[in-house]
């Protein structure tokens, strides 16, 4: 699925609510739904439960759902915001991920 058809489909089932009170629902929302994905990994790692990664997608989809309808309320394209993170990415770390460049960054900028 492309995320602008995505983030049409998650409008679609957003209450009716001023843009400030849908910002707050998400925000409120995005906490609620990262606990929901914390919960199951938690207890995966550290407590010997199986993982239940259908039950884990459900939720990150909910994650996907307040995250897409945040981005409606403030007029951003989930697609053009995931295409600035992986240019901001390159740009950081043109070899892939290394330690040695955030430790470099926190010594630059502290």
């Amino acid at each position: 699925m492309h995320t602008d058809h995505y983030q049409d489909e998650a409008t679609r089932t957003l209450p009716h609510l001023s843009t400030s009170e849908t910002m707050k629902l998400c925000l409120i929302g995005l906490s609620d739904e990262l606990g929901e994905v914390a919960g199951p990994l938690k207890k995966f790692l550290y407590h010997g439960h199986p993982l239940d990664t259908e039950h884990v997608a459900d939720e990150i989809g909910d994650v996907l759902w307040y995250l897409a309808n945040l981005c409606n309320a403030l007029g951003i394209s989930l697609n053009d915001a995931m295409e600035r993170n992986v240019e901001k990415l390159a740009q950081r770390y043109p070899d892939g991920f290394s330690s040695e460049v955030v430790l470099e960054e926190k010594h630059r900028y502290g």
